[in-house]
């Protein structure tokens, strides 16, 4: 069958497609765009600015992360997800609640940081305006993200992507054009132009939100999302903690050159988080329902096909780390490729993680979430000092893996205490969390055998096209018709 065919049946299947499908479709792609564009573009700015000033924009982006985590709250999240079925009659000022008190948190966050940055000691390393512009995206972003979630619950897809697609395409044009337009001023021109297009959107959906609510927000909503996500903010900070500690106690041991390198592995194997987070966004809409419905009972067939799927591309990425390694690096990063297959492990069983999670925040249970994170940022913290400078900094990975794994078996308990059952089949769960954990270590012994490598991802590549309809009505939640040969 010729290529053309391939296309004319996928433009039919898309066209006869449910909704649903449509809907899931299209936040997946047009979600794994957007997160691939700043792989991208990366190579570009790198030539634009030099390494000091591509220093401040990694320190901003650093504390971007943190900060934000205390001043909007986490209220966007799985709080927001849970409460709009919750309070459903009353979604729009829920809504207007929510937004409300992430602003309040905002300025209160505001005055401690300026505070204690301007008057008792500065720990913020980035200029004053970038410091008001960071606060201003976080007064305006939640308005955007409340919308977001409304249009994926209610699988309203085509105004949604044309939004992401123009952040997308003019965000690093908007970057680029600024750094030529003020060359004394590369860093904020980089960063505000980046979010233009970002804050003009959420701005409009600002307006949307305060004007839809009719009305003043309730207190009662408030104290729901604060008792919500007061025990999860833990879990943001550790989570954050797991996914950079590794590079700077390598870089603290071994120094840069190591972290570089370690870092450029850990770039590299983020496709695989890309993925991951693309389908986990069309997910949450579904569990969510399901539950709601009474249809916990049915996720099960859900989710194992989908999870042997990300299983299988999690493997492909391992066995071609060596040609990924040397596509996107020079030589001097080539051992590299040894570290890749772990990290990715560790990725995948942060997928397994997310579907168990998903649960325990439907049953408003954050507090097994967040002890689950905090469990593993300790152990990986502890198991880092100890390893890095005895085994090397490849023993970072290993490490990593080592706390995913206790993330896992944590909000597999979770899960069990929390509903009562399994809920997922973990048979076959620990079946395909076994297989892929198996080549997360061993894969690196094929690398000097090519062909033996090609020939496991040729009959990889087969079996997932031959159950890609099983993949396909897992991932986008309704029947996919998928012609015969």
């Amino acid at each position: 069958m010729f290529l053309g065919d391939y296309i004319k049946r996928g433009i039919h299947t898309i066209q006869n497609a449910s909704v649903q499908v449509k809907a899931s479709m299209a936040f997946m792609a047009v979600n794994f765009m957007q997160k691939g564009i700043s792989f991208l573009t990366a190579p570009i700015f790198t030539r634009l600015l030099t390494t000091n000033e591509y220093g401040v924009i990694t320190i901003y982006s650093s504390w971007l992360d943190v900060i934000g985590i205390f001043a909007m709250f986490g209220l966007y999240n799985n709080v927001y997800c849970r409460g709009i079925l919750e309070f459903k009659e009353d979604q729009k000022n829920f809504t207007f609640s929510l937004l409300s008190l992430s602003n309040i948190i905002t300025l209160l966050t505001f005055a401690v940081v300026w505070m204690v940055n301007k008057y008792l000691f500065t720990f913020l390393e980035v200029p004053d305006t970038l410091i008001f512009f960071m606060f201003f995206s976080f007064l305006l972003e939640p308005a955007f993200e409340f919308w977001k979630t409304d249009q994926r619950f209610d699988y309203k897809y085509k105004l949604l992507c044309v939004f992401m697609l123009l952040v997308m395409f003019f965000s690093p044009l908007l970057s680029i054009a600024g750094i030529f337009l003020f060359p004394g001023h590369k860093v904020e021109a980089r960063i505000i132009g980046a979010q233009v297009v970002t804050l003009l959107i959420s701005l409009g959906c600002y307006f949307y939100e305060t004007t839809a609510a009719r009305g003043l927000p309730k207190i009662k909503y408030w104290k729901y999302a604060l008792s919500y996500n007061i025990p999860l903010i833990p879990y943001f900070l550790s989570s954050y903690v797991l996914s950079s500690s590794d590079r700077l106690m390598i870089g603290y041991f071994w120094g840069e050159d190591k972290a570089g390198i370690y870092g450029i592995a850990y770039t590299m194997s983020a496709v695989a988080n890309i993925v991951w987070t693309s389908i986990n966004a069309t997910l949450v809409p579904t569990i969510y329902k399901r539950c709601d419905d009474g249809r916990r009972g049915t996720l099960s067939n859900l989710i194992i096909p989908i999870i042997a799927g990300y299983g299988a591309v999690c493997v492909l990425i391992m066995l071609l780390s060596p040609e990924i390694i040397r596509f996107l690096a020079p030589s001097s990063y080539g051992e590299g490729m040894y570290i890749i297959p772990v990290i990715v492990g560790g990725v995948f069983y942060m997928s397994i993680f997310s579907v168990f999670s998903n649960l325990i925040y439907y049953e408003k249970k954050p507090k097994y979430v967040m002890g689950a994170g905090v469990a593993a940022a300790v152990v990986n913290i502890i198991l880092n000092f100890i390893f890095i400078p005895l085994c090397g900094y490849f023993a970072a990975g290993y490490t990593t893996l080592a706390a995913y794994l206790l993330q896992v078996a944590w909000s597999y308990i979770a899960v069990r205490k929390v509903t009562g059952e399994s809920v997922y089949d973990m048979k076959k769960m620990s079946l395909i969390g076994g297989i892929v954990l198996f080549m997360s270590v061993f894969s690196q012994f094929l690398y000097p055998y090519t062909w033996i490598r090609w020939g496991l991802l040729l009959v990889i590549g087969c079996l997932v096209w031959k159950n890609r309809k099983i993949l396909l009505e897992g991932v986008f939640g309704a029947k996919v018709q998928v012609d015969k040969e």
